[in-house]
This record gives C-alpha cells, sequence and structure tokens, in this order.
C-alpha cells in the first residue's frame, strides 16, 4: 500500500492551510517527503494530522522552483535526494523574476546529506527517484515560460519524480511534471518493468485546452490508469477536461490518500 498525506497544494481543506506550492508525505516501504512547499506552512498542516516531520530521513525534490524546495529552510540533517540541476536559476519569461530556490548548493551541504542523481536512484525495494526525464514525444515540453540566468530557454531539466511498485501497478508521483506526465509516466514503466500504471498524482503543468491536453487524455485513457489525480499547477480548464473525462476529484491540503 502506499499512503500520501497532502502536506501543501493551492487548495485547502477546513483548518489547513495553503499557498501555491506542493509538498506530499508519502509512506511505502519507506516513508519520505515529496517536495517541502514554499514556506514553513507545512509544519502548521503536519502538527494538525499528528505529524513531527523532523523525524524524517529522507527528503525528495521534484525540482528546484521555489514553491517546491524553499522549504527546505526548515529542516536541517536530512537526506536530500534531488537531480544536481535543482541548484540552477530559474526566471520567468514574463517578468523577469527568480523563481528558484533560495538555498545555494553550498548552503544546501551545510544542512544535509546531498545525493544527486540524473539516472533512476533507487530508494528501497519498492520505490525509485526517477532521475532526469526523457523528452520523447513530439507533444509535450515543446515550449516554455522559463529561461535561465543566460536568458537562453529553460526547459527545467532538473524535473523529476517518483515511481513506486504495489500490487496493483506502478504509483507515479509528480511535481510539475515539466518534462510532460506522458514522459514521465512513459519513462517510469520503462525503468521499472512494469507496464500497469494504478495511479498518477500531482502537478500536471497543464494550461489549455490545447493539444498537449488531448493528447495528455488520449495516452493515460489508452493506458489505462485506474487513478488520475493532477493538481496544484494544473489548471481549472485542464482540471475540467480531466473532470469530464476521468471524473477526478479536486486534491486539497489535508488529504489522505491510499493506494
Amino acid at each position: 500500500m502506499v499512503k500520501i498525506t497532502v502536506l501543501n497544494d493551492n487548495e485547502a481543506a477546513e483548518g489547513y492551510y495553503a499557498e501555491h506550492g506542493l509538498s506530499y508525505l508519502v509512506e511505502s516501504d519507506i516513508s519520505f517527503l515529496f517536495d517541502t512547499g514554499p514556506s514553513d506552512v507545512i509544519f502548521h498542516n503536519a502538527a494538525l494530522l499528528g505529524l513531527n516531520l523532523h523525524d524524517l530521513n529522507t527528503i525528495i525534490l521534484s525540482h528546484g522552483h521555489y514553491d517546491h524546495a524553499n522549504g527546505l529552510a526548515y529542516f536541517n540533517s536530512q537526506q536530500l535526494i534531488c537531480h544536481p540541476g535543482v541548484f540552477s536559476s530559474h526566471f520567468s519569461k514574463r517578468n523577469g523574476t527568480n523563481i528558484g530556490m533560495v538555498l545555494t548548493r553550498a548552503e544546501a551541504e551545510k544542512k544535509f546529506r546531498i545525493t544527486t542523481a540524473t539516472g533512476p536512484y533507487p530508494l528501497s525495494g519498492n520505490v525509485v527517484f526517477l532521475g532526469e526525464i526523457p523528452r520523447a514525444n513530439n507533444f509535450e515540453s515543446q515550449t516554455t515560460n522559463y529561461q535561465d540566468i543566460s536568458g537562453n530557454d529553460d526547459f527545467i531539466p532538473d524535473d523529476s519524480g517518483v515511481a513506486i511498485r504495489t500490487g496493483k501497478g506502478l504509483v507515479i508521483i509528480s511535481g510539475c511534471a515539466h518534462s510532460g506526465i506522458c514522459n514521465m509516466v512513459e519513462y517510469a514503466t520503462q525503468i521499472m518493468n512494469e507496464k500497469k500504471v494504478y495511479a498518477v498524482f500531482g502537478g500536471f503543468h497543464l494550461k489549455e485546452l490545447d493539444l498537449q491536453l488531448n493528447e495528455t487524455i488520449k495516452y493515460l485513457r489508452k493506458s489505462e490508469v485506474k487513478h488520475i489525480l493532477p493538481c496544484h499547477c494544473t489548471e481549472l480548464p485542464a482540471l475540467s477536461a480531466f473532470h469530464f473525462n476521468f471524473g477526478i476529484r479536486q486534491i486539497k491540503t489535508g488529504d489522505i490518500l491510499n493506494f
């Protein structure tokens, strides 16, 4: 079984706090924090749930944007697993804002035991950090709203996720899926040598009723994924399309899901 506790997402259940960002406590054959959100808001939510986040040994970052990584400032001494590119600067093309994480690599090295991986990195017998996701199809990761410090297009190569093997198939967790959620699912099935996908959960970074959304829906339908749970950076037009096609539920801070 995989248990996922939503410590931060864009919307909050009653009594919880929420900010634009993402953080999940994931419990399988190991427990780890998947992303930290943008601040210390996850500690308020964890306290309501009777959780002590400082007891956790492992933090995984999906990528180096502030809304997924700035909560790291409130942790110490954990093992931190991430792509090496998470410490790069990331800027918005729209207004030039630095949307990267606050901590530098040097600062993080003083606080954490860091493991960086560009390829798949097993955390346990069932859990694998995916590393860098190949951009294999022709409808995802074709354009970007981001640029690097030199003004070049930034396709967020540090974007990653986690795949968890269960008796019902894979559970795949994404932060924002800048690489494309279909690319991520396809890669996870290859490296885990498992065709059946039971659940896909997290940010899908789909905004509009466009080709990418239509092709994503086609891919997930063809893959016969049992549970499709987009949230965070998946905006209303895309959420509406997912609800129409798959009958999805809205994810909120405080939710607990079992797969």
